[in-house]
């Protein structure tokens, strides 16, 4: 069966908080901007982690497209060397909405869930040994 080649995946949030999105993953998480539009957003990490936000409503993109995230369903998780650390760091910034407490899990895995402007789940992991 054929396949599809690819060769950077990254998710796009339809939002009405672009800057609100974009100002905070470069502030609490680094990203740079490698494009910035009034409507599309496209961010990029050192390590090779991309990120887009589109506003809702374009004319330019089919129906199906126009209608804003709604908050449910989606988890984006990035995985740090000490997440009691960076839930320190999460607590004292201003802005930052922490929607889960940092919990050591009964299989190993620690984490805490931050919400970003767009109503997305940020889950900061640090993975079992």
């Amino acid at each position: 069966m054929p396949k599809i080649d690819v060769t950077v995946q990254y998710p796009v949030v339809i939002t009405p908080n672009l800057e609100d999105c974009r100002d905070f993953y470069v502030e609490h998480f680094g990203f740079d901007v490698v494009f910035d539009a009034d409507w599309y957003v496209q961010l990029r990490h050192a390590n090779g982690i991309e990120l887009g936000f589109m506003k809702p409503g374009l004319s330019s993109q089919p129906g199906f497209l126009h209608d804003a995230y709604d908050g449910k369903g989606i988890i984006v998780t990035y995985d740090v060397a000490d997440a009691g650390r960076e839930y320190e760091k999460a607590q004292k910034i201003e802005g930052v909405k922490i929607v889960y407490p940092y919990i050591e899990e009964e299989w190993g895995q620690k984490h805490f869930i931050l919400e970003d402007p767009a109503g997305v789940f940020v889950d900061i992991v640090e993975q079992a040994s």
